[in-house]
């Protein structure tokens, strides 16, 4: 089946521990799921792309048959699925330790990493937008024109890690990349430090400078889209009924991605991110799709 969309990206089991110290354990987590619920809540075109261990789809499987999701684009190329502790502090930011130790990212990197490789088998002159996520030193960057060969009209929305973003080392690797890619994404505070910014009216006229089309996430106020030196911004979508913000950064870059591709205004690019947003938000862990869907 061809699709039209890719989300792609790292496939996490979570065990969350919040600001209050409650936990919840072996939550669906990583950027995939999440940019993939982003998407598919506006378009059944859309695989998902990912990698794992054998026990995968111990951990995916339900959540897979529940939502119609295509396993074809899940590598079981891992000794196991990651699995990691992740911990919110009380400023909003986090922190992830993988439960396989501390070397378990950088040893399972290569088999993990999005590449030409896994993602050939699904370009075609369908394919219209990719949702990408991965580390700046990744070589898929060296791929670009590969992929763009395989699927002319395709248009890749990169959203730079945490780690990647707040290391000064790979400043110069992200801006190169950024220039390869066509749309990226970064929240607030990632944007203050890659941009070495103290403030969102500095951030932005820092975005506007580098000139390349931007999702920018701005927590409980919402998103904003800046593009050819201008900027459309809302504020997030009905935020009291929010249960759990995890994901809805992948959630909301993913669906402005989709509407930004689909010839959308910079009004409805934002609203609609920010709608998706607010029902990744509604929900432990991704999003009910095939409940979502059939309420919507």
């Amino acid at each position: 089946m061809n699709y039209q969309y890719i989300a792609a990206g790292i496939s996490i089991i979570n065990d969350i521990e919040y600001i209050d110290h409650t936990r919840k354990l072996n939550r669906l987590g990583g950027c995939a799921v999440f940019a993939y619920g982003g998407i598919r809540l506006f378009t059944d075109s859309v695989l998902f792309l990912s990698s794992g261990g054998p026990d995968f789809f111990d951990a995916y499987g339900p959540y897979f048959k529940e939502n119609g999701i295509d396993p074809g684009g899940i590598y079981l190329s891992l000794p196991h699925t990651h699995h990691t502790l992740m911990k919110y502090e009380s400023d909003g930011t986090w922190s992830e330790t993988s439960l396989y130790g501390e070397n378990y990212f950088a040893l399972q990197s290569e088999n993990n990493r999005t590449s030409f490789a896994k993602l050939k088998p699904f370009l075609n002159k369908e394919t219209k937008g990719l949702y990408l996520d991965a580390g700046a030193q990744e070589t898929v960057f060296e791929e670009i024109d590969l992929i763009r060969q395989a699927a002319s009209d395709i248009k890749i929305l990169w959203e730079p890690p945490t780690f990647s973003s707040k290391d000064p080392s790979m400043r110069e690797r992200i801006l190169n990349n950024l220039k390869k890619v066509d749309f990226y994404s970064m929240n607030l505070d990632e944007a203050a430090a890659f941009f070495q910014a103290d403030d969102r009216e500095a951030i932005i006229e820092k975005m506007m400078e580098l000139n390349i089309p931007t999702f920018l996430r701005e927590g409980e106020n919402g998103s904003s889209w800046i593009e050819n030196h201008q900027i459309v911004s809302y504020p997030a979508i009905e935020k009291e009924k929010a249960v759990d913000v995890t994901g809805c950064g992948n959630t909301s870059a993913a669906a402005a991605l989709y509407w930004r591709i689909e010839g959308s205004c910079f009004e409805d690019i934002v609203l609609h991110a920010n709608e998706a947003a607010s029902l990744c938000a509604r929900y432990e862990g991704p999003i009910p799709l095939k409940q979502v869907l059939r309420n919507l």
